[in-house]
């Protein structure tokens, strides 16, 4: 009884490791995932790897191939459009629902966890190739998520964390290079525009900055 009970936070740690993995470029595109290498990594059993990369597939991370096992999923430009075309749509309508919305408390974590994104670094050199910390994108995560923390709508809510969870996945995948923008400019912009709750001008720069990144990872496919 207490072993069936334990079950869904080990598979539940073993989820958000695996994620976590996949999303900061550890496996690349296609990559097939074993149950049983990873059960003897993890030191679980086969079932709780397998619900675990069952959870991932249900949120696109990890193909599910009938008779070939589990994979990470396969990187295509064109999915990468409609995850931004998503994202432009779902996270400026939540943007302005969290402005009209947003309390003090709203405000002074927006403050916080952007003070906290502007002094920590983004990328880190690891063997003569650069790569994005995990750090910074953890925090980068907590900031645009901030920003829309007070929408009222949970669904909406979640298809935005799914939807960030994709790009993430092609931002970490796509090689850091020297980029002609100021990241740091950017998200201060987008802060003060979420502060003043002047929601048409954030709404502006928020797509703005999307864009940006998505012509970034565009012209690495």
């Amino acid at each position: 009884m207490a072993k069936r009970n334990g079950s869904p936070t080990l598979s539940e740690n073993v989820t958000k490791k695996l994620q976590s993995d996949i999303l900061t470029g550890q496996y690349e595109p296609g990559f097939p995932l074993k149950v049983s290498e990873l059960a003897r990594d993890f030191e679980v059993s086969v079932a709780v790897v397998r619900e675990a990369l069952t959870r991932l597939a249900t949120k696109g991370l990890v193909q599910q191939n009938p008779n070939h096992g589990f994979s990470v999923k396969t990187a295509s430009e064109e999915e990468l459009n409609n995850i931004i075309q998503a994202r432009l749509i779902n996270e400026s309508e939540a943007l302005r629902l969290s402005i009209a919305y947003g309390d003090l408390t709203w405000e002074s974590n927006v403050i916080a966890v952007h003070h906290k994104l502007s002094q920590t670094a983004e990328h880190k050199e690891v063997n003569e190739k650069i790569t994005i910390r995990e750090e910074w994108s953890e925090i980068h995560r907590q900031f645009h998520y901030e920003l829309i923390a007070a929408c009222p709508n949970p669904v909406l809510l979640d298809i935005c964390s799914n939807l960030w969870d994709l790009s993430e996945f092609y931002r970490h995948y796509s090689p850091p290079k020297q980029q002609v923008r100021d990241g740091l400019a950017e998200h201060k912009a987008l802060t003060d525009a979420v502060l003043s709750r002047d929601s048409d001008r954030a709404v502006q720069i928020f797509r703005e900055h999307i864009q940006l990144t998505a012509d970034v990872l565009f012209d690495n496919h």
